[in-house]
């Protein structure tokens, strides 16, 4: 028989498992070794660890000391996280490194070498994890900047780095066009790419800054890739080392790029506290001298987590914000960063529609969403298939089938020009709200797609 390692989990002691290459038996070998190294005599019993990772069952004091003995946390660690937050898995960022250069460096390499692991292998930051891992950012901008040790002197030039950080824009621009499944894996070599170059060092402090920023920039990428294609765990992994590379580059504004990207994610993946948690965390990082354009967007990640919690009051509040913030960029363009393109007006009514559908109003969010899908450019055949989509649940969801059929036709023909689990899914969405309206109209034509 083959090892059984495979078998979907996501307890973090599955992500132990893959990581390692352990089976079950093999674990439980483990166990049982460092427990005699202890002193504590213990059987390698397979059915042990099973219910330890699909039971919920809590090892035994002993065990747990002995797993951690195997994989090298400290025992303070135990007594200060209970079971199983205290595995290397729990978090979707390295734990414990400085907020420093060389703590980013480490984290980069960790992402960077498991960027195209199982996706099922990294379980999600989630409540007061999520508090917790946010709660260090905070304290890393509260307290003085560390100076940064200089990098290894080194042949990257200039030149180099300019290559890097176009190749990024040009990546963001493809995914815009193909859909996220088709870049996935080169945003994975990039980074290392990225993180080679850092290796190879340079004469220059300005062109190292420059690299950590692309290297944040490129985990923004790989966060939101992971995002679309609903592999969250991942997601969180990318946008929180990214966070961290932000910060070695002291880059705000990224900083809160990377945050807003969280809280999209943990809107979309049905956590709207975690969420708004990011979204307030996003507001933090962008204060200041942030563009009103990056603020306006983060304004939008607010809205989306309110609707989703039912606070109307307060999403109309950040839709407000998010209004006044564009009119302000469009009137004062010129210092935006180049990552922030993607948001215009017709974003802004996109995700102003989306917010007005999670709160139960889609009268007036149909004519935002059919609005964002119309005025959208023809770059970004993604989002428009997926506000057509939304448009066509919000005019199902009025009674309106004839409009909601039309808008679910061209969403299924607009999806067919990118690589997009995301737009599939709006679509399927869109399917299941013309079908319902169907049965309380007692029938109709099914949908029919291309």
């Amino acid at each position: 028989m083959g090892k059984s390692i495979d078998r979907a989990s996501s307890h973090p002691l599955a992500f132990v498992r893959r990581r390692r290459g352990w089976s079950y038996q093999e674990l439980a070998r483990v166990v049982a070794d460092n427990a005699r190294a202890l002193g504590v005599p213990m059987a390698a019993r397979r059915e042990k660890v099973w219910r330890w990772e699909h039971w919920g069952v809590v090892p035994e004091a002993d065990s747990q000391r002995a797993l951690a003995r195997a994989l090298g946390v400290p025992a303070e660690r135990l007594e200060s996280h209970p079971w199983p937050d205290w595995l290397p898995a729990h978090s979707g960022v390295p734990t414990g490194r400085p907020w420093t250069g060389a703590g980013s460096l480490a984290a980069l390499a960790e992402l960077a070498d498991d960027a195209g692991a199982d996706p099922r292998g990294y379980p999600l930051v989630t409540g007061s994890a999520l508090a917790e891992a946010l709660a260090e950012w905070r304290t890393a901008v509260a307290g003085r900047s560390p100076r940064q040790r200089p990098g290894p002197p080194g042949p990257v030039d200039a030149v180099t780095v300019h290559w890097a950080q176009e190749s990024v824009t040009g990546l963001r621009r493809l995914e815009d066009r193909l859909g996220s499944g088709a870049v996935r894996h080169r945003v994975e070599a990039d980074l290392g790419l990225v993180r080679e170059l850092l290796h190879r060092g340079t004469r220059e402090p300005r062109l190292r800054t420059e690299l950590f920023r692309t290297a944040a920039d490129l985990a923004h990428l790989g966060g939101w890739v992971c995002t679309d294609t609903a592999r969250h765990g991942p997601a969180q992994r990318f946008f929180l080392t990214g966070l961290r590379l932000a910060h070695t580059a002291g880059d705000r504004p990224l900083a809160a790029n990377l945050l807003a990207g969280l809280s999209l994610q943990a809107a979309l993946a049905g956590r709207p506290s975690d969420a708004l948690a990011a979204a307030d965390a996003a507001r933090e990082a962008a204060s200041g001298r942030t563009c009103a354009r990056v603020r306006s967007m983060v304004a939008t990640r607010r809205a989306r987590s309110h609707a989703l919690l039912g606070d109307e009051r307060a999403c109309r509040r950040a839709l407000e914000e998010a209004r006044r913030l564009l009119d302000r960029a469009e009137a004062r363009s010129g210092n935006d960063p180049a990552w922030i393109y993607y948001f215009d007006e017709s974003e802004l009514a996109g995700q102003a529609g989306s917010a007005l559908l999670d709160l139960g109003l889609p009268a007036e969010a149909a004519p935002l969403l059919e609005s964002a899908r119309a005025v959208r450019a023809a770059e970004f055949p993604r989002d428009r298939a997926v506000y057509a989509a939304r448009a066509a649940v919000a005019h199902a969801r009025c009674g309106n089938r004839a409009r909601a059929g039309a808008l679910a036709e061209e969403a299924a023909r607009t999806a067919l020009n990118c690589v997009s689990p995301g737009a599939t899914a709006a679509l399927e969405q869109a399917r299941a709200a013309l079908d319902e309206a169907a049965a309380l109209s007692g029938g109709g034509a099914p949908l029919v797609t291309p």
